[in-house]
């Protein structure tokens, strides 16, 4: 199993992966979020490849509040997935510390991530990797008539 920086060129690697974790995105909005990301510089992609690409990670560093930093800019995990075969495997670890050695080359004192209130295997494995729950929120929303 080798974990490596992504580049343009994984692209179509990285677009199935993403598909995998957000199937509810429409194909042409991650296809502009990833060739914006690759090309502006703002998001960085790890990939986890054995022949082929089984999982992935998405980095970014956010300079505007993110719960629990104390410093700036924060590394952010926005994303990560592995195929479900691979999984238990230590993939997913490699992964963020590829992401987390990256963020600490680039200055970086701070590795954040968040999920779903109810994802309740997503937080077991960030709790098991060394992350700590900092904040728990509910969001609302009310629209707003124009009359």
């Amino acid at each position: 199993m080798q974990i490596r920086k992504a580049n343009a060129r994984d692209e179509a690697a990285l677009l199935k992966l993403m598909q995998a974790l957000w199937p509810d995105a429409p194909l042409i909005e991650l296809t502009a979020e990833l060739r914006l990301g690759l090309r502006s510089g703002k998001m960085h992609y790890f990939l986890a490849t054995d022949n082929t690409a089984v999982g992935f990670c998405q980095l970014s560093f956010r300079h505007d509040y993110v719960p629990g930093a104390t410093s700036s800019p924060t590394a952010f995990l926005e994303g990560i997935y592995v195929d479900a075969s691979l999984r238990e495997q230590g993939v997913a670890t490699r992964l963020v510390e590829a992401a987390a050695s990256y963020a600490r080359s680039k200055g970086c004192d701070e590795l954040a991530s968040d999920t779903e209130i109810d994802n309740n295997g997503s937080q077991h494995f960030h709790e098991r990797i060394g992350f700590q729950e900092v904040e728990r929120t509910v969001h609302y929303m009310k629209k707003l008539s124009r009359e």
